[in-house]
Formats: C-alpha cells, sequence, structure tokens
C-alpha cells in the first residue's frame, strides 16, 4: 500500500465512490422531485415563451380575453402591415412611431391604464410588439400583456381579422 499515492489507497477509492454514489442519488431525486413538481424545471423538453414570461399569452388564452370583449388589442406594426390585415378591432401603435402614434391614439381612444391591454405583432421573434408593451408599461400601464403567435397565428387560425 502507497500511502503518498491516492489512487492506490483504499480509503480514497471507497471516499471516491461514496461521493459519487451521493451524487448520482441527489441527481436522481432532484430529476424525479422535478418531474411531478408543477413549477419544474424543463429538462426533457423545449419550455414554450408564455412558462418563461408571464407577460406572454397563448393563442387560446388570447382568444378568450378576444371573446370576452374586455380587452382592448393593439398592433405593433407598421401602419402598412396593419393596413394589410389585423385582428378585428385591434388599434395600431407602431413601434416605430411609438411616441407620435401614442400621442395620437390617445386622442382618438384614450386608454386608462387600469384597461387589460393586449400587444401583438407579425408573431414569434418579432420584437415591436414586446417594444410597444415595455414602453406602455413604463408610462403606468400594470395590465399589459403579448400575444406571443402575434398576427401569422391569429390569421392561420382563421380568427376574426379586418383590413
Amino acid at each position: 500500500m502507497n500511502a503518498t499515492n491516492p489512487t492506490l489507497n483504499p480509503a480514497w477509492r471507497r471516499l471516491w465512490a461514496e461521493t459519487l454514489g451521493m451524487i448520482v442519488m441527489a441527481t436522481a431525486m432532484g430529476l424525479a422531485f422535478n418531474a411531478f413538481s408543477p413549477a419544474g424545471i424543463a429538462v426533457t423538453r423545449p419550455l414554450p415563451l408564455t412558462d418563461l414570461d408571464p407577460r406572454y399569452l397563448t393563442a387560446t388564452e388570447t382568444r378568450a380575453r378576444y371573446d370576452a370583449g374586455q380587452t382592448v388589442f393593439l398592433d405593433g406594426r407598421s401602419r402598412k402591415e396593419f393596413a394589410a390585415g389585423h385582428i378585428a378591432g385591434a388599434l395600431n401603435l407602431p413601434a416605430e412611431k411609438f411616441e407620435s402614434e401614442f400621442v395620437e391614439l390617445m386622442r382618438q381612444f384614450p386608454l386608462g391604464k387600469e384597461m387589460d391591454l393586449i400587444v401583438y405583432c407579425r408573431g414569434m421573434g418579432c420584437g415591436e410588439g414586446r417594444a410597444v408593451a415595455d414602453k406602455l408599461r413604463a408610462l403606468g400601464y400594470t395590465r399589459v400583456k403579448i400575444f406571443a403567435g402575434g398576427w401569422k397565428e391569429w390569421k392561420a387560425l382563421g380568427w376574426p381579422v379586418e383590413k
């Protein structure tokens, strides 16, 4: 037995084996707990944007709010895109000209800070909806959500649109 070489020492081998065993058991217990926890971390499935950020709504949630008729829809796309088609009843508030367009929108349709607002843009990956939502929150609007699927998903589902 060589006391200077820990790889040959049986006490070291036992210590390493026990440590490795504890790590394996802790990992297995953690994964099992995570699998059954409603707030678990997505390990084996992609985590949807709506789970990552509560500001985002799914198509089903968005449609339910649309049908309830208590929500104002704001389209963050350009005027040209809005004119080509938008969610029926939506108002246009282009992100690129937010400040001037917001003032004009407030003249025509005053948005109370207690109103439920859903902002959207083209779809997943476009930033206009998030930009408009962030600017509205900065102005004190607290009930602002973002429809993650945006115009593309709404139109693809065949839901009410207008030009």
